[in-house]
Protein backbone atom coordinates (compact mmCIF):
# COMPACT_ATOMS: atom_id res chain seq x y z
CA UNK A 1 0.00 0.00 0.00
CA UNK A 2 1.25 3.55 -0.75
CA UNK A 3 1.80 5.71 2.18
CA UNK A 4 -0.11 9.03 1.26
CA UNK A 5 2.03 11.86 3.64
CA UNK A 6 -0.61 14.19 4.54
CA UNK A 7 0.40 18.23 6.45
CA UNK A 8 -1.22 20.26 8.64
CA UNK A 9 -0.05 24.01 8.91
CA UNK A 10 -1.29 25.85 11.82
CA UNK A 11 -1.57 22.75 13.87
CA UNK A 12 -1.19 24.38 17.35
CA UNK A 13 -4.35 26.48 16.23
CA UNK A 14 -7.83 25.09 17.90
CA UNK A 15 -8.73 23.90 13.96
CA UNK A 16 -5.44 22.62 13.66
CA UNK A 17 -5.33 20.27 16.86
CA UNK A 18 -8.91 19.08 16.14
CA UNK A 19 -7.91 17.69 12.44
CA UNK A 20 -4.69 16.21 13.47
CA UNK A 21 -6.40 14.65 16.55
CA UNK A 22 -9.17 13.32 13.76
CA UNK A 23 -6.54 12.03 11.62
CA UNK A 24 -4.57 10.22 14.51
CA UNK A 25 -8.32 8.34 14.92
CA UNK A 26 -8.53 8.19 10.98
CA UNK A 27 -4.75 6.46 10.84
CA UNK A 28 -5.89 3.86 13.58
CA UNK A 29 -8.59 2.56 11.51
CA UNK A 30 -6.90 3.13 8.16
CA UNK A 31 -2.88 2.59 8.05
CA UNK A 32 -0.94 3.77 5.14
CA UNK A 33 -1.04 7.46 5.92
CA UNK A 34 1.85 9.81 7.22
CA UNK A 35 0.91 12.55 9.20
CA UNK A 36 3.08 15.87 9.41
CA UNK A 37 2.14 18.62 12.12
CA UNK A 38 3.72 22.07 11.28
CA UNK A 39 3.66 24.82 13.80
CA UNK A 40 5.68 27.66 15.09
CA UNK A 41 5.63 25.82 18.43
CA UNK A 42 6.80 22.30 18.07
CA UNK A 43 8.28 21.57 21.40
CA UNK A 44 4.70 21.83 22.76
CA UNK A 45 3.29 18.81 20.75
CA UNK A 46 5.56 15.44 22.51
CA UNK A 47 2.29 13.08 22.44
CA UNK A 48 2.07 14.05 18.90
CA UNK A 49 5.84 12.69 18.60
CA UNK A 50 4.85 9.92 20.89
CA UNK A 51 2.15 8.43 18.41
CA UNK A 52 4.83 8.81 15.41
CA UNK A 53 3.34 12.17 14.22
CA UNK A 54 6.37 14.20 12.17
CA UNK A 55 5.93 17.56 13.86
CA UNK A 56 8.20 20.85 12.21
CA UNK A 57 8.77 24.12 12.70
CA UNK A 58 6.85 26.48 10.34
CA UNK A 59 5.75 30.49 10.40
CA UNK A 60 4.02 31.93 7.50
CA UNK A 61 6.18 34.90 8.62
CA UNK A 62 9.41 33.18 8.18
CA UNK A 63 8.93 32.25 4.46
CA UNK A 64 12.56 30.96 4.34
CA UNK A 65 11.88 27.88 5.76
CA UNK A 66 8.86 27.23 4.99
CA UNK A 67 9.48 25.19 1.78
CA UNK A 68 11.58 22.73 3.94
CA UNK A 69 8.90 22.06 6.35
CA UNK A 70 6.80 21.27 3.24
CA UNK A 71 9.28 18.89 2.27
CA UNK A 72 7.69 15.32 0.91
CA UNK A 73 4.35 16.30 1.46
CA UNK A 74 1.57 15.33 -1.02
CA UNK A 75 -1.31 17.17 0.31
CA UNK A 76 -1.37 20.30 3.18
CA UNK A 77 -3.88 21.56 4.70
CA UNK A 78 -3.65 25.40 4.77
CA UNK A 79 -5.50 26.94 7.78
CA UNK A 80 -6.24 30.18 7.18
CA UNK A 81 -4.40 32.65 9.81
CA UNK A 82 -5.75 35.02 12.48
CA UNK A 83 -3.82 37.96 11.51
CA UNK A 84 -7.00 39.66 11.01
CA UNK A 85 -5.83 43.47 10.95
CA UNK A 86 -6.29 44.70 8.16
CA UNK A 87 -2.75 45.57 7.19
CA UNK A 88 -2.52 42.96 4.55
CA UNK A 89 -0.32 40.25 7.00
CA UNK A 90 -2.90 37.59 6.59
CA UNK A 91 -2.64 37.73 2.33
CA UNK A 92 0.94 37.91 2.79
CA UNK A 93 1.30 34.55 5.05
CA UNK A 94 -1.02 33.00 3.07
CA UNK A 95 1.02 33.75 -0.45
CA UNK A 96 4.17 32.89 1.81
CA UNK A 97 2.70 29.41 2.17
CA UNK A 98 1.36 28.77 -1.43
CA UNK A 99 4.72 29.51 -2.70
CA UNK A 100 6.52 27.49 -0.33
CA UNK A 101 4.05 24.59 -1.23
CA UNK A 102 4.78 25.09 -4.61
CA UNK A 103 8.14 25.21 -4.56
CA UNK A 104 7.81 22.15 -2.22
CA UNK A 105 6.23 19.78 -4.76
CA UNK A 106 2.78 19.71 -2.87
CA UNK A 107 0.17 18.02 -5.38
CA UNK A 108 -3.22 19.35 -3.71
CA UNK A 109 -4.09 21.99 -0.90
CA UNK A 110 -6.91 22.41 1.20
CA UNK A 111 -7.33 25.59 2.32
CA UNK A 112 -9.98 27.00 5.13
CA UNK A 113 -11.99 29.92 3.62
CA UNK A 114 -14.84 32.05 4.47
CA UNK A 115 -18.47 31.38 3.39
CA UNK A 116 -19.09 33.40 0.48
CA UNK A 117 -16.60 35.87 -0.33
CA UNK A 118 -17.32 37.76 -2.85
CA UNK A 119 -16.34 40.74 -4.88
CA UNK A 120 -17.34 44.08 -3.73
CA UNK A 121 -18.30 42.86 -0.55
CA UNK A 122 -15.13 44.47 1.38
CA UNK A 123 -14.54 43.64 5.16
CA UNK A 124 -11.57 42.51 7.31
CA UNK A 125 -12.91 38.77 6.51
CA UNK A 126 -14.00 38.52 3.03
CA UNK A 127 -10.85 40.00 1.30
CA UNK A 128 -8.39 38.24 2.32
CA UNK A 129 -9.89 35.03 1.51
CA UNK A 130 -10.91 35.99 -1.54
CA UNK A 131 -7.35 37.57 -2.52
CA UNK A 132 -5.63 33.60 -0.90
CA UNK A 133 -8.76 32.00 -3.37
CA UNK A 134 -7.58 34.16 -6.11
CA UNK A 135 -3.51 32.99 -5.09
CA UNK A 136 -4.36 29.33 -5.22
CA UNK A 137 -5.57 29.50 -8.91
CA UNK A 138 -3.24 31.07 -10.06
CA UNK A 139 -0.42 28.36 -8.30
CA UNK A 140 -1.36 25.49 -10.30
CA UNK A 141 -1.64 23.27 -7.64
CA UNK A 142 -4.82 21.24 -7.22
CA UNK A 143 -6.60 22.53 -4.12
CA UNK A 144 -10.20 21.78 -2.20
CA UNK A 145 -11.33 25.29 -1.27
CA UNK A 146 -13.09 24.66 2.31
CA UNK A 147 -15.88 27.89 2.51
CA UNK A 148 -16.95 27.44 6.08
CA UNK A 149 -19.62 29.43 7.97
CA UNK A 150 -19.38 31.28 11.00
CA UNK A 151 -17.98 28.88 13.72
CA UNK A 152 -20.85 28.32 16.59
CA UNK A 153 -18.71 29.50 19.18
CA UNK A 154 -20.11 32.94 18.20
CA UNK A 155 -23.30 32.66 19.70
CA UNK A 156 -21.18 32.54 23.36
CA UNK A 157 -20.83 36.30 22.43
CA UNK A 158 -23.99 37.06 20.62
CA UNK A 159 -26.35 35.07 23.39
CA UNK A 160 -24.03 35.62 26.32
CA UNK A 161 -26.14 39.01 27.89
CA UNK A 162 -29.43 37.34 26.59
CA UNK A 163 -28.98 34.33 28.71
CA UNK A 164 -28.49 36.70 31.56
CA UNK A 165 -31.07 39.52 31.00
CA UNK A 166 -33.60 38.00 28.55
CA UNK A 167 -32.49 40.54 25.78
CA UNK A 168 -30.86 39.47 22.30
CA UNK A 169 -28.98 42.77 21.06
CA UNK A 170 -28.18 42.56 17.60
CA UNK A 171 -27.10 44.74 14.32
CA UNK A 172 -28.15 41.11 12.28
CA UNK A 173 -31.36 42.73 11.37
CA UNK A 174 -33.81 40.40 8.87
CA UNK A 175 -30.29 38.91 7.97
CA UNK A 176 -29.53 34.93 8.68
CA UNK A 177 -26.75 32.61 9.37
CA UNK A 178 -25.65 28.78 9.34
CA UNK A 179 -23.60 28.53 11.93
CA UNK A 180 -21.35 25.78 12.09
CA UNK A 181 -19.68 23.67 14.75
CA UNK A 182 -15.94 23.60 14.61
CA UNK A 183 -15.61 20.39 15.28
CA UNK A 184 -17.49 20.12 12.05
CA UNK A 185 -15.10 22.17 10.05
CA UNK A 186 -12.20 19.63 11.83
CA UNK A 187 -13.97 16.79 10.55
CA UNK A 188 -14.42 18.54 7.12
CA UNK A 189 -10.74 19.54 6.94
CA UNK A 190 -9.33 16.12 7.97
CA UNK A 191 -11.87 14.45 5.04
CA UNK A 192 -10.75 16.68 2.59
CA UNK A 193 -7.26 16.37 3.43
CA UNK A 194 -7.32 12.51 3.20
CA UNK A 195 -8.95 12.18 0.12
CA UNK A 196 -7.97 11.38 -3.24
CA UNK A 197 -9.43 13.84 -5.11
CA UNK A 198 -6.94 16.11 -7.42
CA UNK A 199 -9.18 18.65 -9.08
CA UNK A 200 -9.80 22.01 -8.22
CA UNK A 201 -13.71 22.20 -6.15
CA UNK A 202 -15.09 24.99 -3.40
CA UNK A 203 -17.00 23.45 -1.01
CA UNK A 204 -19.40 25.38 1.47
CA UNK A 205 -19.30 23.81 4.91
CA UNK A 206 -22.44 25.28 6.96
CA UNK A 207 -24.59 23.95 9.84
CA UNK A 208 -28.00 22.48 8.90
CA UNK A 209 -30.40 25.72 9.49
CA UNK A 210 -29.63 29.32 8.30
CA UNK A 211 -31.68 31.30 11.27
CA UNK A 212 -32.36 34.68 11.65
CA UNK A 213 -32.41 36.61 15.19
CA UNK A 214 -35.82 35.73 15.60
CA UNK A 215 -35.16 32.09 15.10
CA UNK A 216 -32.05 32.39 17.27
CA UNK A 217 -33.81 33.89 20.52
CA UNK A 218 -36.90 31.26 20.12
CA UNK A 219 -34.13 28.19 20.46
CA UNK A 220 -32.07 30.10 22.96
CA UNK A 221 -35.48 30.37 24.78
CA UNK A 222 -35.69 26.70 24.65
CA UNK A 223 -32.35 26.15 26.01
CA UNK A 224 -32.27 28.45 29.10
CA UNK A 225 -35.69 27.82 30.02
CA UNK A 226 -36.76 31.87 30.17
CA UNK A 227 -37.92 34.18 27.38
CA UNK A 228 -35.43 35.79 25.38
CA UNK A 229 -36.65 39.10 23.62
CA UNK A 230 -34.88 40.34 19.99
CA UNK A 231 -34.19 43.73 20.38
CA UNK A 232 -32.34 45.58 17.12
CA UNK A 233 -29.72 47.93 17.04
CA UNK A 234 -27.82 49.80 14.60
CA UNK A 235 -24.25 49.00 14.18
CA UNK A 236 -22.83 51.52 16.17
CA UNK A 237 -24.93 50.88 19.05
CA UNK A 238 -24.38 47.07 19.20
CA UNK A 239 -20.55 48.07 19.20
CA UNK A 240 -21.08 50.67 22.24
CA UNK A 241 -23.40 47.55 23.82
CA UNK A 242 -19.98 45.00 23.54
CA UNK A 243 -17.86 47.64 25.17
CA UNK A 244 -20.02 48.42 27.89
CA UNK A 245 -19.62 44.72 28.77
CA UNK A 246 -16.11 45.00 28.74
CA UNK A 247 -14.89 43.79 25.56
CA UNK A 248 -11.70 45.53 23.60
CA UNK A 249 -13.13 48.57 21.30
CA UNK A 250 -11.63 46.87 18.33
CA UNK A 251 -13.23 43.32 18.13
CA UNK A 252 -15.98 45.08 18.99
CA UNK A 253 -15.96 47.17 16.10
CA UNK A 254 -15.18 44.04 14.28
CA UNK A 255 -18.18 41.74 15.31
CA UNK A 256 -20.52 45.00 15.31
CA UNK A 257 -19.62 44.92 11.80
CA UNK A 258 -20.02 40.95 11.29
CA UNK A 259 -23.68 42.01 12.64
CA UNK A 260 -24.26 44.77 10.11
CA UNK A 261 -23.09 42.51 7.10
CA UNK A 262 -25.43 39.59 8.36
CA UNK A 263 -28.00 42.42 8.07
CA UNK A 264 -27.49 42.33 3.89
CA UNK A 265 -28.39 38.22 4.27
CA UNK A 266 -25.12 37.70 2.79
CA UNK A 267 -24.64 33.91 4.81
CA UNK A 268 -28.33 32.88 4.02
CA UNK A 269 -26.82 29.64 2.84
CA UNK A 270 -27.54 26.24 3.37
CA UNK A 271 -25.44 23.54 2.12
CA UNK A 272 -24.88 19.96 2.06
CA UNK A 273 -21.49 20.00 1.14
CA UNK A 274 -20.45 18.80 4.22
CA UNK A 275 -22.78 15.71 4.60
CA UNK A 276 -21.58 14.81 0.88
CA UNK A 277 -17.92 15.03 2.30
CA UNK A 278 -17.65 13.74 5.59
CA UNK A 279 -20.94 10.76 5.46
CA UNK A 280 -22.07 12.73 8.84
CA UNK A 281 -25.09 15.61 9.54
CA UNK A 282 -23.74 19.03 10.63
CA UNK A 283 -24.17 19.45 14.29
CA UNK A 284 -27.16 21.95 14.85
CA UNK A 285 -27.28 25.44 17.28
CA UNK A 286 -29.23 23.63 19.97
CA UNK A 287 -27.26 20.82 20.34
CA UNK A 288 -24.01 23.41 20.70
CA UNK A 289 -26.06 25.64 23.25
CA UNK A 290 -27.32 22.79 25.50
CA UNK A 291 -23.49 22.29 25.35
CA UNK A 292 -22.21 25.12 26.78
CA UNK A 293 -25.90 25.72 28.87
CA UNK A 294 -23.95 26.11 32.51
CA UNK A 295 -21.31 28.37 30.53
CA UNK A 296 -24.04 30.68 29.10
CA UNK A 297 -26.11 30.54 32.42
CA UNK A 298 -22.83 30.65 34.82
CA UNK A 299 -24.25 33.87 36.88
CA UNK A 300 -27.19 32.74 37.71
CA UNK A 301 -26.29 28.72 38.14
CA UNK A 302 -25.15 27.20 41.86
CA UNK A 303 -22.22 25.63 42.26
CA UNK A 304 -22.50 22.37 40.75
Amino acid sequence: MKTMHLAVAGASGQLGTLVVNELIRQRAIHPGMALTAITRTPGHHAAWQEQGIDVRFGDYDQPQGLAAAFHGVERLLLISTNAIDGTGRRLEQHRHAIAAARLAGVDHIVYTSFLQPEEGKTSLLNDDHLATEALLQESGIGHTILRNAFYQDLLLVVLGTAAMDGQLRTAMGQGHVSCVAREDCAHAAAAALAADYRGNRILDITGPAALDARALAAIAAQVFGKSIEVVALDADSRARHFIAAGMPASMATMLAGIERWLATDAMHLVSDDFTRLTGRQASPVQAFLQAHRRQLLAPTLPPA
